[in-house]
């Protein structure tokens, strides 16, 4: 490991795409100077697919995005970054790339299929038939009589044509002929001529089961990229080392660790080819989301990329006693049992969503309890599969944590000991044993695919299903967090944060992301509600009162009520509420799916809440007096969250556009564009809240920039008064000590007579310590 980094004072993460190319970014560097951040931490950046809005879903891992400039626009950036004495942090994707001909790598492998040069760089399984392409709409045969499919390329290279895109055909004499327009392609010629492929189409809804490639979750379009192989990590990380080494990069943020297959293993190397390459040491950050008590493994990384800090701020930030009376308020709406829940929906997902992925765990386990069997008996033996598939569904159902890291030899945390040991059975007995041999080879082959699964399925059972479902406070229905915890006491607080400051200081210390279910701000008013248990608990009975008039489920009325109070005084409510509640219904999975959307059910949902949004703002459903009291709590959320962030271990992450009041919906509403200038406008009245918050986090930036050091390692320290929240930090005779007011707590409907609102938002003292 080199020289330890010095502190970063803050990153400002810039979403590209959607209209904000490099060009554009160069043109912020002077706000940022402003601002008083110390980074630019940028998506991908990389080719995309044609048109895409977030670059994820990576093309070509060689070369810049020419939508975004190419890479004339990010050498100009670079530069100007460096003369504006800003460094640069790149968002990068090694897990998998866009599983689409527009790859060049993928295109190659669909015309030579194994025997493709580039037909290791991806996680294909072979063995189980043809790189399957779910994207049909109807029978091939309809799309050729309605002229949407046809040949294209001509000579040795030939290619079909299906809707807009190009798949590349095996150079078969047919396909040459057909592409020489040597004879029509009718009916029979396309059968032909798709059987003689390396990769096969199907309807989108029902062929799923055919996939042979590792997804990103269950995103058909996405492959899975083989990192374990030294010559796939050079090939897709030499754009990234020519950067370093020029002196252009001075930060990696890496893209969902948890889905590679030894994700240890791959930092190590990364961290080692930086530190080859680089005159400065390089922080490297995860995408990597920890359970309230897991412990994050011994990584040569600068930290996480955040929630583990997003979730006990809100859980400090919640009142006991409000968070109690939105949980009554919302009984029998919500699952009584949260946990129960979510074993449920995992034991679906299994079945549907996940079912090429748990065949290919199971076919993992297979493979290595036989080859033990041979070893002890001399011969192979065959495992019972249905005892298998009930002990991995038992086990995968009751994973506590997104993944263990068995496949990198790491031992197992008391979380998933725990879920072996409460695995009962022959099979489970036989799984667990695989997963205690990380030395053997096709024991880790089975932990990594096990892993590998557990951590999609966690994602997809939890935030993109009970979230949805488990609504009685939906701050806590977000990354990182759960619906079914409590409250984080100061004690808890100041002992999560000190950890922080001695294992991993350089941790990003972040409060809105692209993928964050609500912004801070949204959240800000979550957790307003909850500082005033009398108007939740009349909104809820409103809530609910209404659903059930409307035909919908209370949870539903619930969901919609929240979503109008997060999004009152919101530009373009209304259409914003509409899309949202419509995807809120597909990711609960109850009323609708994404698969087979309930368009009538959702539009009712839409006018549920923008209906609650209408009596909110004619104050229908409370007084002018209610909601007066309820913004000002609402505000001092805000600036305490901002405060918080900015004086806690770790490198505050700013998300475009929260520097000021930034209230988004989960994506694609927190992807929207950002007009900088209408920011700057909106600030110039400094008594308004986007201009205090703004105020606010300029102030704190430029206290951390004086004594970056004293901030993401020095002692924490914090206090809880009637009034106030008390942080003190301290490091080498040095000392901060910041006052964050705190909202009074009221259960009528009129305002608190024992608690005073303090006046001053923050109050600095930087003394040293005598």
């Amino acid at each position: 490991m080199p020289e330890m980094i010095s502190a970063p004072v803050a990153t400002y993460r810039l979403q590209l795409r959607d209209g904000v190319d490099l060009l554009a970014a160069q043109k912020l560097l002077p706000w940022l100077n402003a601002l008083g951040v110390s980074h630019l931490y940028l998506s991908p950046l990389m080719a995309a697919v044609r048109g895409s809005s977030h670059g994820y879903d990576v093309t070509d891992p060689t070369r810049v995005d020419p939508e975004l400039g190419g890479e004339t626009a990010f050498a100009a950036l670079a530069v100007a970054a460096r003369q504006a004495g800003v460094g640069l942090i790149l968002d990068i994707v090694p897990n998998h790339q866009a599983f689409s001909p527009q790859n060049p790598f993928v295109a190659d492998i669909l015309r030579y299929g194994p025997d493709s040069e580039h037909a290791k760089m991806f996680d294909i399984d072979w063995d189980r038939g043809r790189l399957h392409f779910p994207v049909l709409d109807r029978p091939t045969v309809d799309l050729l009589e309605g002229e949407a499919l046809a040949i294209s390329g001509t000579g040795e290279l030939p290619a079909l044509k299906i809707y807009d895109e190009i798949y590349p055909l095996n150079p078969t004499s047919l396909a040459a002929a057909l592409a020489s327009g040597e004879r029509a392609l009718d009916a029979d010629g396309l059968e032909k001529l798709l059987a003689q492929q390396h990769w096969s189409v199907g309807h989108w809804r029902d062929s799923a089961g055919q996939i042979i490639h590792r997804r990103f979750f269950n995103i058909s379009g996405l492959i899975g990229v083989r990192q374990e192989d030294p010559v796939v990590f050079d090939l897709t990380h030499r754009w990234l080392f020519e950067q370093v080494a020029a002196g252009h990069v001075q930060g990696v943020r890496v893209d969902h660790v948890d889905g590679l297959a030894r994700p240890g293993n791959y930092l190590n190397r990364l961290r080692a080819a930086l530190d080859a390459i680089s005159s400065t040491p390089m922080p490297i950050w995860i995408e990597k989301i920890v359970k309230a008590d897991e412990a994050l493994p011994r990584w040569p990384v600068a930290g996480m990329s955040g929630y583990e800090f997003l979730a006990p701020l809100t859980r400090l930030l919640m009142p006991a006693t409000g968070l109690a009376a939105l949980h009554e308020a919302a009984n029998g709406a919500v699952p009584a049992d949260v946990s129960d829940e979510v074993r449920n929906v995992r034991g679906r997902l299994l079945q549907d969503t996940f079912a090429p992925e748990r065949a290919r765990v199971l076919q993992a386990a297979r493979t290595a309890l036989a080859s033990d069997a041979a070893d002890s008996a001399g011969q192979a033996a065959r495992h019972d599969d249905a005892v298998l598939a009930d002990a991995l569904d038992s086990l995968a159902c009751d994973w506590p944590v997104y993944r263990s890291y068995a496949a990198d030899g790491c031992p197992l945390e008391p979380g998933p000991q725990a879920a072996l040991a409460k695995a009962q059975g022959h099979g489970a007995t036989l799984l667990a044993d695989l997963l205690h041999a990380p030395d053997d080879t096709l024991s880790r082959a089975f932990a990594t695919r096990f892993e590998q699964l557990t951590g999609a399925l966690t994602a997809k059972s939890e935030e993109d299903t009970v979230f949805f479902r488990a609504v009685a406070c939906l701050a806590f229905c977000e990354v990182g967090l759960e619906p079914d915890l409590g409250v984080l006491e100061p004690i808890a607080f100041e002992r999560a944060m000190q950890k922080r400051a001695d294992q991993t200081p350089l941790g990003l210390s972040t409060l809105s992301t692209h993928d964050t279910k609500r912004s801070a701000d949204a959240r800000a008013a979550l957790i307003a509600l909850a500082w005033r248990p009398t108007l939740a608990q009349e909104l809820y009975r409103a809530a609910r009162s209404e659903a059930e008039a409307m035909n919908l489920p209370s949870h539903v009325g619930l969901y919609a009520m929240q979503t109008a109070l997060v999004m009152r005084g919101a530009d373009n409510a209304g259409a914003r509420i509409d899309g949202h509640l419509a995807k809120a219904l597909r990711e609960g999975k109850v009323l609708s799916s994404h698969e087979v959307p309930q368009e009538k059910l959702e539009k009712i949902a839409g006018q549920l809440s923008r209906g609650f949004l209408r009596d909110l703002d004619d104050h229908v459903l409370w007084s002018r007096e209610q909601e007066l009291d309820f913004d000002t709590v609402r505000e001092a959320i805000i600036l305490a969250q901002v405060a918080f962030q900015m004086t806690a271990p770790g490198v505050p992450d700013i998300y475009r556009g929260s520097e000021v009041l930034h209230v988004a919906l989960t994506d694609p509403d927190n992807r929207r564009s950002v007009d900088f200038h209408a920011i700057e406008a909106f600030c110039q009245d400094e008594t308004s809240i986007c201009g205090r918050k703004l105020a606010l986090t300029r102030h704190l930036l430029a206290r951390r920039g004086r004594d970056p050091e004293l901030f993401v390692r020095g002692d924490y320290r914090l206090e809880e008064t009637t009034q106030h929240w008390i942080v003190t930090r301290r490091l080498d005779g040095r000392q901060e000590t910041i006052f964050i007011p705190r909202p009074a707590m009221c259960t009528n409907e009129g305002r608190s007579t024992d608690q005073a609102m303090p006046a001053p938002p923050v109050t600095p003292n930087t003394s040293p310590v005598m």
